[in-house]
């Protein structure tokens, strides 16, 4: 009776665990149900248990069960980009270009902490289907390094320091707390690493020298790993000529490139052995099949799966390590001895999440759907479009910005954004609960008349009728077709698509003749030539809003009508249409080349002039801002801590800026600190770079001061080698686009 009434309690109480945590009814119910042991121990035990037969079904995406221990089917691919995706309602975000033109690092947290508390709510009963984990492929942190690349919209930008800030906070945010032992969350940084074009991706060799990787390509990832603690990483479809492979360099085709997937020098020994990365390592999809078929570095099962497990990675996304072609391959001593590594940081990871635990023991077991589409996120995804967006234009002998919305007030909205509503989501979206037009947002402040602008003659007739004239123009991307960027999908042209220009230039004529308002938004994820709506003086103000997100028509016109004054900054080069003359999208190299042709990109290394600069971005307001820092810093601390990781250097300027709004209204200001060499733009030294950045707010009149810990890392740049190195002298310290406030500080 006694032994009927357990196994009847036990019976209960895994029907009311998540499936993870039924894993173990009780601690003693296998070895690794001990939940006192590391994630590292009780992964090990579980290993060392299973059969060929039944590991051979886990090294793909969607894992198979193991009945015999009660361990449940699993799917390692979710979708989290800019709040779940693909999974039902849930709440979204702006796309992370313009989330990351905030330049606020509270918000990046923030929005990965809400992401990972609605991944847990919509998953925390898992079942093994596609995007329905705990492990999210979030968030993308390839250096946007070409203005054509059609996945750029998904990167905080072409700014190491940005794009590093952004998966430290949005990891911790997503992963929460661990001093519990156990995380919300998983987070994967992807794609792996010099990743940053689509045409061809899957077969692409990526010409990269080790200086262009040390300080381009590799520090965001480094810093996700090493302050974000980031649980996964994800290898890209491409090679790379850095790194090394188990067979040696790649193809003569491939330039000796070795595919991300096999390539040992970046996943082990460098993320996992340098970085101390502790998480587990995906494929993207399809590209372990690539490292053979794509990339001819290998020619069979044997050595592919060889190649990729040597290397570092851990699970497939994909079919080509499948159970049947696993099944064969574990009785190979060496791969069966590397699949067990694989497996152990696998379920290691599993096991952070809370799988095998009791569910009141995991802290965030008990999340569940009333924590999706609350109203404080949805607050904090207004909130999100409001800070994301940019104002690049604002001036005029009349109708400057904000318009003054009145009684009978007649706006007319033009353009193929004007109504948008998928497309205000970017790329990897998912379902929100509601999804405000610009259209939409303007009504709640005029009455409106609304052209898409393919008819430009019935747009021009819009505007006689209209007290002010408000275009949303742009790109294109997932959500509409035919897409200008998305992935799979690269630009060629910088202009804007189709007829719109023409549409502008008649629009922009019309209103300049009745002197009515206009204001022109630009809608899309990459830099646009707009040098026409610059320089038209019937152009009044000019706003970039990114892909703003479910509430972006709401952001959009609060800030048009002035109700909101929180602009952010452009995280990326707007660079002329020239540029796309000038450099292939195939050219990895960051810095200028004669030779080639490439003017350098990014704001760290281009010599032309952009239609917008990097950090570029207006207010309503305006505001002063002062340095103090120390006169001089030491040469041989600088020296001596080169080799070290930039999380482990040492501060050696403490700087404050004390900003004050001297303006005649409230407003946010993003504070971005430079610096630069006395040997900048010179033998490939960068010609500035930004060490560091805050968002504020401020009344009319206020000011206040903030504090900065420069690192030792902060002055040096890598040399032709890859290798840090400094220099002595007078460098400049300064913040904001231009230098023309910049004080010395001397490096001896």
């Amino acid at each position: 009776v006694l032994y009927v009434g357990l196994a009847l309690a036990l019976c209960l109480q895994a029907a009311l665990a998540t499936p993870q945590g039924a894993a173990c009814p009780t601690t003693t119910s296998f070895p690794w149900c001990d939940h006192t042991l590391s994630p590292e121990a009780r992964a090990a035990l579980v290993v060392k248990s299973l059969t060929n037969d039944e590991k051979s079904g886990l090294f793909v995406n969607g894992a198979s069960a193991v009945p015999r221990i009660n361990w449940p089917a699993y799917n390692w691919w979710s979708e989290a980009l800019h709040g779940v995706a693909r999974d039902g309602v849930a709440t979204s975000f702006p796309q992370i270009c313009g989330v990351a033109a905030s330049y606020n690092k509270s918000l990046f947290m923030a929005i990965g902490d809400v992401t990972g508390t609605e991944g847990r709510g919509k998953n925390n009963n898992v079942e093994g289907g596609t995007y329905h984990g705990l492990t999210f492929w979030a968030p993308n942190v390839n250096i946007f390094r070409d203005p054509r690349w059609g996945r750029g919209e998904e990167t905080p930008g072409e700014d190491p320091t940005i794009n590093g800030e952004y998966a430290t906070n949005f990891i911790q945010g997503m992963q929460t707390d661990q001093s519990s032992g156990y995380i919300k969350a998983s987070a994967c940084l992807k794609h792996f690493s010099a990743y940053s074009e689509e045409t061809g991706r899957q077969s692409f060799p990526a010409v990269v020298t080790a200086q262009d990787m040390e300080d381009t390509y590799l520090p965001a990832f480094e810093a996700g790993v090493t302050k974000g603690n980031a649980s996964g990483l994800m290898c890209s479809y491409n090679a790379e000529t850095y790194g090394e492979g188990i067979y040696g360099p790649g193809t003569a085709q491939q330039m000796g490139a070795i595919p991300s997937c096999a390539n040992k020098g970046t996943l082990t020994d460098l993320v996992r052995a340098k970085w101390g990365f502790d998480g587990y390592i995906t494929s993207d999809c399809g590209a372990v099949s690539g490292v053979q078929n794509a990339h001819g570095y290998t020619h069979n099962n044997t050595d592919t799966v060889t190649a990729v497990l040597s290397a570092g990675m851990d699970t497939d996304c994909g079919g080509y390590m499948n159970s049947k072609t696993m099944s064969s391959l574990l009785t190979d001593p060496t791969i069966a001895s590397l699949a067990d590594t694989a497996l152990q940081h696998l379920f290691a990871v599993q096991f952070r999440l809370g799988f095998g635990t009791p569910d009141d023991v995991v802290p965030f077991a008990q999340i569940n759907e009333s924590s999706v589409n609350t109203s404080a996120h949805t607050a904090l995804s207004l909130s999100a479009a409001q800070q994301s967006l940019v104002l690049l234009k604002n001036e005029g002998s009349y109708g400057k910005l904000p318009l003054k919305s009145k009684p009978g007030m007649k706006v007319a909205v033009i353009g193929r954004n004007a109504n948008a509503t998928q497309n205000m989501l970017g790329n990897y979206y998912g379902t929100p609960p509601f999804i405000v037009s610009p259209s939409e947002g303007i009504s709640k402040y005029a009455q409106i008349m609304v052209s898409d602008g393919s008819d430009i003659n019935e747009a021009v007739s819009l505007v006689a009728n209209a007290d002010a004239v408000i275009m949303v123009v742009g790109l294109f991307s997932e959500g509409e077709r035919p897409a200008d960027e998305a992935e799979g999908h690269d630009r060629t042209s910088l202009l804007l698509p189709g007829n719109q220009n023409d549409l502008i230039a008649n629009v922009s004529a019309a209103a300049g003749k009745a002197m009515k308002p206009l204001t022109v938004v630009t809608m899309g994820g990459g830099p646009v030539d707009v040098s026409n709506v610059k320089n038209d003086k019937n152009i009044q103000g000019l706003i970039w809003c990114g892909y703003p997100g479910q509430s972006g028509g709401t952001a959009i016109a609060q800030a048009i009508f002035g109700d909101t004054n929180r602009f952010g900054k452009l995280s990326l080069t707007w660079y002329p249409e020239e540029f796309t003359q000038q450099v292939t999208i195939f050219d990895m190299g960051m810095r200028p080349n004669a030779t080639s042709g490439n003017p350098g990109r990014t704001y760290r290394f281009y010599t032309g002039t952009p239609v917008f600069k990097f950090g570029s971005g207006l207010s309503y307001t305006t505001f002063e801002s002062t340095i103090s820092a120390p006169k001089q810093i030491s040469l041989s601390k600088i020296r001596d801590e080169m080799s070290m990781l930039r999380r482990d250097t040492s501060v050696v300027m403490p700087l404050s800026v004390t900003v004050k709004n001297t303006g005649q209204r409230e407003g946010d200001e993003v504070v971005q600190l430079f610096v630069s060499p006395p040997n900048a733009g010179k033998n490939g030294v960068p010609l500035k770079w930004l060490v560091d950045f805050e968002r504020i707010g401020l009344d009319a009149g206020s000011a206040t001061e903030l504090s900065f810990k420069i690192q030792s890392h902060h002055f040096t740049f890598a040399d032709s080698q890859g290798q840090r190195t400094t220099v002595e002298g007078n460098w400049k310290v300064w913040v904001g686009v231009e230098d023309t406030d910049a004080v010395t500080v001397t490096v001896l």
